[in-house]
Order: C-alpha cells, then structure tokens, then sequence
C-alpha cells in the first residue's frame, strides 16, 4: 500500500493526519516570521531559474569531533524487543510512519537520569558521563532529550557503540536555541522542550554529555523518558555487501533510477530525503526540495508537504540526506558524495489549502546541492508534461514522468478524514497520471517540475506499480506562492 487506500472520486481515508492539518488550515504558519518582508505587496518575481550552492556560501566546516575514548563512563539501559505488531507502520496519512515511541524508564525523570550519569573529569577540568539507550531490533534510534536546564556551554554529543568515532556534536547553546524557537512557536510541555538527538543508523544511541570547568553536574537537569525506535531499515548495502547479498534497493519494480538519465541533472540535487520526529515519538519519512530565492542569498527555503511538517518541534527534529542517488545506473548504492544534515529547520509557513509547508534549514546544505527554481505565474494546464523527484520508501532518488490530468480539491472533513473531488482550474490541486515511473510511501511532500521548474508539492494519490493508471495529487505552487511564501522566496 502506497500511503493509503483512496476511494476515487472522494479520495477518503480516517486516519490521524487530520489534526495535523488543523494547526496550519487557516493559512498561518508556526514558528519564525524574522524573514518575512511584510511590507512588500507585490513579488518581485513569478518565475525563477535554478542556481547552485557555491562553496562560498557556506561557512568552514569545524573539525569532526574527537572521541573521548575510555574517559567516558558509560551507562547502559537496555529496552527489550519490540512486539512485532508495534513495528509495523501504521495507516496515518500520507506521511511514511518508520519509526514508534517507546518508554525508557531508567531514565524518565531528571533525578533518575543524575544518578545514571556517572561524572569523569579531564585533564582541561572538563566533566564528561554519559547514558548508551538501546533498542534491541532497532535500524536507527532517537532519544527524545527533555531539558529543564542546560548550560549554553555544554557540550552533548551523540553515537553509536558500532561507530564510536562518528560523532555528531551540539553545543547547550544550540539544543537551548532549537527550544526557544519551539516556544516562539506557541508549542509547550514536553513537545516544546525536547531535543530529538540525530539518528545515528544503529540500534543503539549514546548521548554524552560534556560540562566546562567550574560547572556543577547540578547545572544539567535533562531526562530521556523517551526514544523512537525506527524499525525501517533505510541504509543501503555497500558495494561490498552487495557482493555477498542480493538485497539493495526495496522500491517497486516501476521506480525509474535518477542516476539512469540525463534529463534532471540540475534539479535532481535540490532534492532530500527526510527524516523527523513528532512530539508523540513516532518518525516519518516524506521528501523535500530547496528553493531559490529572487535575493540571490543562498538561502537554505525547503518546500514540502504540510501532511509531513506542520509544527516547529517536528521541523526542528528534522534530519535530510542529501544527494542520496545511486553511485551509477541501478548500482543500488549510495553515491560517495551522500551527506546527512541533522540541525533541524525554521516552519516559516504551512498550509492545508494546498498541503504545502516552507521551512528554513538551520544548517547549510552541502555545496554542489541545488537551489531549484520555481514557476508561480500561472495554473498548469490539462495536458501540460510534468516529471517528479523523490525519494520513494527512504530508497535512491527515483523520477517519474507524466501530464497534468485535471484538478482537484482537497479538504479536512470531519473526525479524521480528509477527501478530495475533482474540481476545476481554480482548484488548489493538481491530479496527474505517469506514463514512466510512479510514487511510493516517502515520497510524499516531493516536488512536481515543469521544465527544470518547481510547479507543486505530492500530498499523496493511487498510482502504484500495480495501478499504473490511477492518479496522484500535487499542491499546487502558484497558489501557495500567492497566497503568501513569495514573501521570503520572491521579496
């Protein structure tokens, strides 16, 4: 199953995703305005052309974090296996769940995660402990850091015992600052203050925990009562697995490789695969795609799916792998030049009218990535050739092929459902039909692009490998643009 079972016309499931849209259905958008030039009335442009991310444009990368090796104590909470019923991904909308919360109760208390933390000094005066979480038959686990306090000079670094050298490091400055924002939003409890640590693709996750000199242990009051266990396995084999092993790629048979054409070469590198973490523990999987802007800027703006990202606290969990296509056509592995960025995102802005959501990356993407354009000066026509980019099931950037078909409406109904009827050109949505390829469960929130030009946004459809004729449905991006991104993308 795609990402659900559409009745068509009617397009109706009853499913969770319904709340989600709420937040966002009159058209407002959670979290930062700071870019938002309100005083402008008219965009500066409707179309605009892809550029490349120079490497000028991004900051010196700091030096990979060390491992602070056997100064470390360690201590290690075990979680049993899953049942397998819990590790199957629930019908919950368009958004591809992958991941379930689960319960970590040595460590669900502030008091209880002070005793867990035994305290090593340095040679500099530096304090370091730290707590291994593992979640037994995990593919990548996030531990949910619920802070109460959190000196700006701390030091929390993330890895996994199968690669203890990999080390992803943030600062109590940076965790403190992605918690305001949630805040500014208008998020609070536990969703607003919760860092979801990185997925670090292993079982296991260790959260250590770095003090400066003269800092008391007592200065850290963080608990970790919760961790999502991602139970899709979304690593793909090595080159030398491959050898040993049949397995690669797991989209259907009808996906169409985008290191198989020429075609997409521009617009292809300003796609990622997502991965995010809503405040209830469980992760989802969507795609998304970074935009130009007419100020020439660089600015990292991201177009997804508001089905995917709704609220601040799950941009801010947001992680996105970047050139994540085969390394050559149907080699089923990962191109050497593959990068993961895990600093989460601003929600600039998020609608149900067109199922569309603009974010701000909080960390620069890699150079060489796109910065795709866009085409908001008029509705698409029946008949007009479009193509699509995405990411689906988690695996290798795929494309598919088509032509607008007709429009559609979409709207929230009542309790848990959503449903869409055919409608006419003044529609928030198009319907399109491929004639090569077809989408899949994590493709969702991925671009629709009209000659090397960004026309809409996936919000979800029928069309399979096994029902090459049914539909999918895109927002459309003239209205979403219109109705108000234009401010940061064309002001």
């Amino acid at each position: 199953m795609k990402y659900s079972k559409y009745a068509v016309p009617g397009l109706l499931w009853t499913t969770g995703v319904a709340a989600a849209l709420a937040l966002a259905g009159c058209g407002g958008g959670s979290g930062s305005d700071d870019d938002d030039n309100g005083g402008v009335t008219q965009p500066k442009a409707y179309v605009l052309d892809s550029v490349v991310l120079p490497a000028s444009a991004i900051k010196s990368a700091a030096a990979a974090p060390a491992s602070l090796g056997a100064a470390v104590q360690t201590r290690f909470v075990v979680l049993p296996e899953l049942e397998a019923e819990k590790t199957v991904a629930s019908d919950d909308g368009p958004a591809q769940q992958i991941g379930t919360q689960r319960a970590v109760a040595a460590t669900s208390t502030v008091t209880q995660t002070q005793s867990a933390l035994q305290w090593s000094s340095l040679a500099n005066g530096q304090q370091v402990a730290a707590i291994n979480i593992q979640s037994t038959g995990a593919y990548g686990l996030r531990a949910g850091v619920l802070v109460d306090s959190l000196p700006d000079a701390a030091l929390l670094r993330v890895y996994s015992q199968e690669h203890p050298h990999a080390i992803i490091e943030r600062s109590g400055a940076e965790v403190n600052a992605l918690l305001a924002q949630n805040r500014k939003a208008g998020e609070t409890g536990a969703a607003a203050n919760t860092w979801w640590t990185p997925d670090v693709g292993a079982g296991d996750t260790t959260v250590e925990v770095v003090l400066p000199a003269g800092t008391g242990a007592d200065a850290l009051r963080i608990s970790i009562p919760v961790v999502s266990h991602i139970y899709q396995n979304l690593s793909l084999p090595t080159e030398a697995e491959l050898a040993e092993t049949a397995k690669a790629d797991t989209s259907a048979s009808c996906n169409l490789d985008a290191s198989c054409t020429n075609s997409y070469q521009t617009e292809r590198n300003s796609v990622a695969r997502m991965v995010f973490t809503r405040s209830d523990g469980k992760s989802y999987l969507c795609t998304g795609t970074l935009l130009n802007n007419t100020k020439g800027d660089f600015a990292p703006y991201f177009l997804t799916g508001n089905h995917c990202i709704s609220t601040q606290s799950s941009a801010s969990s947001m992680q996105t792998s970047w050139f994540y296509r085969s390394s050559s056509c149907n080699s089923g592995v990962p191109g050497a030049n593959a990068a993961l960025r895990s600093a989460g995102a601003t929600l600039l802005y998020a609608t149900s009218t067109t199922d569309s959501a603009l974010l701000k990356l909080n960390e620069m993407p890699p150079v060489g990535v796109t910065l795709a354009g866009w085409d908001a000066r008029t509705a698409g026509q029946v008949g007009d050739a479009v193509y699509g980019l995405h990411h689906p099931g988690g695996n290798l950037l795929k494309y598919s092929v088509g032509s607008v078909v007709g429009y559609m409406n979409c709207v929230a109904g009542s309790g848990n459902a959503i449903t869409c009827s055919t409608g006419d050109a003044n529609s928030g949505f198009y319907s399109v039909r491929w004639s090569q390829g077809t989408t899949e469960g994590g493709s969702s929130g991925s671009s629709l692009f009209r000659n090397g030009r960004v026309v809409g946004n996936l919000y979800g459809g029928g069309a399979s490998c096994l029902a090459p004729n049914a539909s999918d449905y895109y927002g459309r991006f003239d209205k979403v643009f219109s109705d108000r991104i234009w401010n940061w993308l064309a002001s």
